[in-house]
């Protein structure tokens, strides 16, 4: 009997540990995704200004546009001590993951590929970006853009992407779409997150451009990168973006 007890008791302890580690699993992920994601990782890639490509034969005049907090920090002696392993072995330039996702889109659908970038840059420290973000977030404030686009009337097609920031937009992408008149194009978000999807940003995304056609959106995992070149061709075709 006492031997029986003892291993009910061990059992018990075991489901009890398993269960602690499940739900601190659970928690640490929410965290991650609750907040601006550390690693929107820096990767190698090409010269990230403007990209003049050609026009999609079948849908127009295109503009791919990307928010990413990597280029959008203020320069300091160690900043290449954040950058993470390569992707592009031969490039010694640094991106975020959004910007990954968006060189790949503008590599497939032509057009031309901008970044936005804030007057005033993002601290490069995590903490401190998380809570400017936070601020801005709950006052709706809408950061001043140094990026301008004066041709917007030509496009006809506007990718517009992103990380996710607390299950919603960054504020530049916010300030972005409010700065211009998108009433007649056809507007198509991607993002990219730590496992949690997009959240209500499409939705967002409707309410800030009203009278444009918002279509299916992309989404991806920052650790699923390495296969995204696949996703991004699938997900073209289906909404019909492809060239």
């Amino acid at each position: 009997m006492t031997k029986c007890r003892t291993i009910t008791m061990l059992l018990l302890l075991v489901l009890t540990m398993s269960l602690l580690a499940a739900c601190a699993d659970k928690n640490a992920a929410e965290l991650e995704n609750a907040v601006p994601s550390q690693s929107e990782v820096p990767v190698p890639t090409e010269s990230r200004s403007i990209h003049t490509g050609q026009t999609n034969p079948r849908t127009g005049k295109v503009l791919v546009v990307y928010f990413t907090k990597v280029g959008n920090v203020a320069p300091t002696a160690d900043a290449d001590a954040i950058s993470s392993a390569s992707l592009r072995a031969n490039d010694a330039s640094t991106a975020g993951t959004t910007e990954v996702i968006a060189e790949m889109i503008h590599e497939q659908v032509g057009g031309d590929l901008v970044r936005i970038e804030t007057v005033e840059p993002y601290p490069e420290d995590y903490e401190a970006t998380v809570k400017q973000a936070t601020e801005e977030r709950t006052a709706g404030y809408k950061p001043p853009l140094q990026t301008k686009i004066e041709n917007i009337d030509d496009y006809d097609v506007v990718y517009v992407g992103h990380p996710i920031w607390g299950m919603s937009l960054p504020a530049p992408i916010v300030s972005f779409l409010t700065e211009y008149e998108f009433s007649g194009k056809s507007i198509i978000p991607f993002c990219t997150h730590a496992g949690y999807g997009p959240g209500q940003t499409v939705s967002a995304i409707k309410e800030l451009v009203p009278g444009a056609t918002v279509l299916d959106g992309f989404d991806i995992e920052r650790t699923e990168l390495s296969n995204a070149d696949e996703a991004v061709s699938a997900w073209l075709r289906e909404i019909g973006m492809d060239m």
